[in-house]
């Protein structure tokens, strides 16, 4: 997994991703465990950060280790990974597309005034001891 993988494709949807395409290497087929197969990307790093979400489905393969691997040390070119692609099941390239461009909510942490809330947990704790 590359660099440009992790910071484009956080490893919980890489991991949904894996599940999407059916806990199958699209190089080989092998069924393996989601958390053991990889998101390979490809493509021009600084062309690839500046696609919307979910158009970066076409920019990436779900691989096992082994095959990772090999397409890293072979260096099997763009032509032939974009190739895989064309046997994505069209099921397959809508859920990774939707697992793409899902964004979460970032957390606001409730409204809430600590000095009461202590107070009122030390009252019930002082309470319940019997003090």
């Amino acid at each position: 997994m590359t660099v440009l993988s992790r910071a484009l494709v956080p490893l919980v949807r890489q991991k949904r991703i894996a599940v999407a395409a059916g806990c199958r290497c699209e190089l080989c087929g092998a069924e393996i465990l989601a958390a053991d197969l990889e998101v390979h990307t490809f493509g021009e790093g600084d062309r690839v950060k500046t696609l919307p979400p979910a158009d970066l489905e076409r920019e990436i393969l779900v691989l096992c280790p082994r095959c990772h691997q090999d397409v890293h040390e072979d260096c099997v070119g763009e032509p032939e990974q974009r190739a895989l692609l064309a046997f994505r099941r069209p099921e397959v390239t809508e859920e990774i597309r939707k697992i793409l461009a899902t964004r979460q909510k970032p957390y606001v942490p409730p409204e809430v005034d600590l000095e009461e809330t202590f107070s009122s947990a030390t009252r019930l704790d002082t309470h319940y001891r019997g003090m």
